[in-house]
């Protein structure tokens, strides 16, 4: 099949890019959002703990509690002789019927209550997670920068030679609108009769635009035994 060459190589370079750009911004935007959340959730909590007072109170029941789910605690507590029941909106693994907790009641307004116990752990959870996600599309992103650079120099100072093809496929464990890109198995032998294997990284080409009796150029560094697959 015939197709146009700088056509497909651009084609190529931007959906390399697009997925960069979409697997980094996913995972750093996530940790953003965790981030934001756990300043959130800090903020309004300190912000509530200042204009409220603790108070003791029994965990009546459990509403809604499910195999996935822990239900919604339904407290009773007491203030200023007055006694009250409400829903708290948290619920933690060790709460049951019967317990004994503290919550907290914003003053002159008894009914407005929060469970606050329970929200460092959550916040630190958010923070970390926030980091992992932030760490792990950073962290992508400069790897696939270092290799960029590292394919530029041997490019640039590299010796030609050519490999024969022996081998497309997919590489599965990256996908974009449900396509994968493909790699390419090579095959040199040398002059002085050694035959080296080596494999491409990942590019978005279709199966089709890569002729498979046509040979790759394969760039080797001037001291070095490695080989990096090319396109022809």
């Amino acid at each position: 099949m015939h197709y146009d060459r700088e056509k497909t190589l651009a084609k190529g370079k931007r959906k390399d890019k697009a997925f960069i750009r979409v697997f980094c911004g996913i995972f750093i935007s996530v940790g953003i959002i965790l981030f934001a959340v756990s300043i959130i959730v800090g903020v309004s909590d300190h912000t509530f703990r200042q204009n409220a007072e603790p108070v003791d109170a029994v965990i009546l029941a459990m509403r809604g509690v499910t195999s996935e789910s822990l239900g919604t605690p339904v407290v009773r507590y007491t203030v200023g002789g007055n006694t009250y029941a409400t829903t708290l909106n948290v619920a933690t693994s060790s709460m049951h019927p019967g317990k004994r907790i503290t919550v907290y009641y914003q003053k002159g307004n008894p009914q407005k209550v929060r469970y606050l116990d329970s929200n460092g752990w959550l916040i630190s959870l958010f923070v970390f997670m926030g980091f992992v996600f932030v760490g792990m599309g950073t962290a992508f992103w400069l790897a696939k920068r270092s290799r960029e650079r590292k394919a530029r120099r041997l490019l640039a100072t590299g010796k030609v030679v050519e490999a024969e093809i022996t081998g497309i496929s997919e590489d599965t464990s990256q996908s974009m609108n449900r396509r994968h890109p493909i790699t390419v198995s090579c095959r040199y032998t040398a002059p002085d009769g050694r035959v080296y294997f080596f494999h491409s990284g990942s590019f978005w080409y279709e199966s089709y635009e890569i002729d498979p009796k046509k040979k790759v150029r394969v760039y080797v560094p001037q001291q070095s035994g490695k080989l990096l697959c090319g396109r022809k």
